[in-house]
């Protein structure tokens, strides 16, 4: 009898976590049949899942919590683009990998292509902390569907002044408290490079919370040049330079 009831209790389990968990597809072309038959949309995943840090911390603190789980089987048809170094593809996963890489101008990873069910592309993201909540706000926006726990904000009777923050950049070798952004270092290949920006390492496509005075900053990485990159900073684009005053 103990047996019996341990074996269901186990099943039991079993269920909740298949039902906590995200399904993945690697076939864009059946996504879409998917997405359109179920009125969602499509995330698309370019990763290197088995070596891209930034892609393992992503799937670790989002893509792996029964939140963005249940929000994803409510609104959206996952698609993994995977680009692994030692995890064996099949030469025509790689192939049509590679093909939607050029489709949506990949650069880097991870990189978050959100598309409506009709395939129409209507925002890219990166990683950025904050856990699942964070990131299913962001994708509800695009999507413009409300969150289940969604409280509306109060309304001020009347609207806050928006601080007005300008972002110059500064010499390197600043105080930890840095001042403003700041391009500390570019290394790696032509083909590779890598990108200091305060305490925040980039490559080409990635976007992160850099930390500037007592705030932090929404950072995406456009262009790494040789002593220069391009980005965007809270939406505004910018270019800093090495030994800038």
């Amino acid at each position: 009898m103990v047996r019996t009831v341990i074996l269901l209790l186990l099943a039991a389990a079993n269920l909740v976590a298949q039902a906590e968990q995200a399904e993945w597809l690697t076939d864009l072309g059946a996504a879409q049949q998917k997405a359109k038959h179920e009125g969602k949309g499509i995330l698309l995943d370019f990763t290197g899942s088995d070596w891209c840090g930034w892609c393992m911390r992503l799937k670790r603190e989002v893509f792996d919590r029964p939140q963005f789980a249940e929000f994803a089987n409510a609104n959206l048809v996952l698609v993994e683009v995977d680009f692994p170094r030692k995890k064996q593809l099949s030469q025509a996963q790689l192939e049509a990998n590679g093909r939607l890489a050029e489709q949506y101008h990949i650069q880097g990873y991870p990189t978050l292509i959100l598309l409506d069910r009709d395939g129409r592309k209507i925002g890219e993201l990166g990683y950025q902390p904050g856990g699942p909540r964070v990131f299913n706000e962001k994708v509800a926006q695009l999507l413009k569907v409300e969150l289940p726990d969604a409280v509306p904000s109060p309304q001020p009777s009347e609207p806050p002044l928006k601080k007005r923050v300008v972002y110059q950049p500064v010499p390197p070798g600043v105080p930890i408290r840095y001042e403003a952004l700041a391009l500390k270092g570019v290394s790696g290949s032509q083909q590779r490079r890598l990108a200091l920006i305060n305490n925040e390492t980039f490559m080409v496509g990635e976007t992160a919370f850099v930390k500037v005075q007592d705030h932090r900053v929404e950072v995406r990485c456009k262009e790494i040049r040789q002593d220069s990159v391009l980005i965007t900073a809270d939406g505004k684009p910018l270019e800093l330079k090495l030994g800038a005053p």
